[in-house]
C-alpha cells in the first residue's frame, strides 16, 4: 500500500505539474484573449465614436441636401416666372413694333401726302403771285393808256369850254 500511495502521490505530483503548467498556458492564452477583448473594445468605441461622427456628417449632408434641392426648386420657379415675363414682353415688343411700324408708315404716307399738297400749293401761289404781277402790269398800263388817254381828252376840251361838272 505503501507503494501505492507513493506512485498515486508521484502521479498526483506529476498531474500537477502537467495541470501546473496547462494552467499556466490556460491563464496567459486567458489574459491574451483578455486584452484582445479591451483591444477590440477600444476599437469597437473608436468605430461607435466614428460612426456616430459619419451619421451627423450624413444627416449634415441630407439637410444640406434639401436646403440645395429648395433653392433649386426656387431657382427653378424663378426662372419660370421670368421666362414668362420675357416671353410676354417679346409678345408686348412684337406687338408693340408692327403698332410702330404701321404709325411710322402712316405718318410717312401723310408726311408724302402733305408735301404734295404743300407743293401744289407752292405752285398755285406762284402762279397766283404770276398771275398778281401781271395783273399789276396790265392795270398800271391801262392806268397809263387811261391817264394819256384823259391828257389827250383834256387838251380837246380846253379850247371848248367845260361843262360844269356834278
Amino acid at each position: 500500500m505503501i507503494t501505492f500511495a507513493a506512485l498515486a502521490a508521484l502521479l498526483s505530483c506529476v498531474g500537477c505539474i502537467v495541470t501546473s503548467s496547462t494552467y499556466g498556458a490556460k491563464v496567459r492564452e486567458v489574459e491574451d484573449l483578455r486584452d484582445a477583448y479591451a483591444s477590440s473594445n477600444r476599437e469597437t468605441s473608436r468605430l461607435a465614436a466614428e460612426v456616430d461622427a459619419l451619421s451627423k456628417q450624413v444627416a449634415a449632408e441630407k439637410t444640406a441636401r434639401e436646403a440645395l434641392a429648395d433653392r433649386l426648386r426656387e431657382r427653378e420657379e424663378s426662372q419660370k416666372r421670368t421666362s414668362g415675363q420675357l416671353e410676354a414682353l417679346r409678345k408686348a415688343y412684337e406687338g408693340s413694333r408692327l403698332t410702330w411700324e404701321q404709325f411710322i408708315d402712316e405718318l410717312l404716307g401723310k408726311e408724302r401726302a402733305t408735301g404734295k399738297r404743300l407743293q401744289e400749293l407752292s405752285s398755285r401761289a406762284d402762279a397766283c403771285a404770276e398771275e398778281l404781277a401781271k395783273g399789276k402790269k396790265d392795270s398800271a398800263d391801262r392806268d397809263r393808256e387811261l391817264a394819256e388817254l384823259r391828257k389827250k381828252a383834256g387838251a380837246k376840251e380846253e379850247p371848248a369850254a367845260r361843262p360844269p361838272t356834278e
